[in-house]
């Protein structure tokens, strides 16, 4: 037989097959989809995780920020709770409920979400969320001198004159105090704390180790 008739009638290799069975090309379809699908399922769970421990960590922090500040004494004896603030959206979930109820002195650290500026009276920390960035500056001047302590990790917070302004270096969860927005709201930060952070603002004096 003359080879090339031979080769015009010899059988196309196997992974040619696929195209030509309906079925497994559907089926082949169908695992690529689910595939897909699942991984962009995994995607959003380790970021919803990371996100979630993220937020922790900052919990965390608010608690420890509220040990080593101190207010004013006026601002502490007008209430029965210390109170920390959410203005905005709550990013912090369940992660509060890692530090509601702890004891700062002789008060109870209990949790307040507010819709708007007009709700912050009794707050002691008030956490500025992200949701309140088109309104910041305002936001901020009402707040200054109010014995309240600012805290955002919206970028460039603590400049703009909030207290503390978390960010992130190195995939770490650091914080920068104004050290000038503290003292200006009678606040007086710890020694050991302000060891820890970046310190942007000028003209303070710190009376708490």
């Amino acid at each position: 037989m003359d080879k090339k008739k031979y080769k015009a009638y010899y059988p196309l290799p196997c992974r040619f097959n696929l195209m030509y069975d309906p079925m497994k090309k559907l089926l082949f379809v169908i695992f690529i989809v689910i595939a897909l699908l699942l991984a962009s399922i995994m995607n959003g769970y380790c970021q919803d995780k990371s996100t979630a421990e993220e937020y922790q960590v900052k919990a965390a922090f608010l608690y420890n920020f509220a040990r080593f500040i101190e207010w004013p004494k006026q601002t502490l004896t007008s209430t029965d709770t210390f109170n920390l603030c959410i203005l905005g959206n709550d990013p912090f979930g369940d992660s509060l409920n890692l530090i509601k109820g702890k004891m700062i002195g002789n008060k109870r650290l209990e949790v307040k979400f507010c819709k708007d500026i007009n709700e912050i009276g009794q707050c002691h920390i008030l956490f500025i969320s992200s949701s309140e960035k088109s309104h910041l500056t305002a936001l901020l001047s009402v707040l200054n001198n109010a014995h309240v302590l600012t805290v955002s990790d919206i970028e460039g917070f603590a400049l703009h004159g909030g207290i503390i302004n978390f960010f992130t270096e190195e995939n770490k969860i650091r914080f920068e105090i104004n050290v000038g927005a503290a003292s200006r709201n009678g606040l007086i930060i710890s020694s050991k704390l302000l060891q820890l952070a970046k310190i942007v603002g000028t003209n303070y004096r710190n009376d708490k180790n």
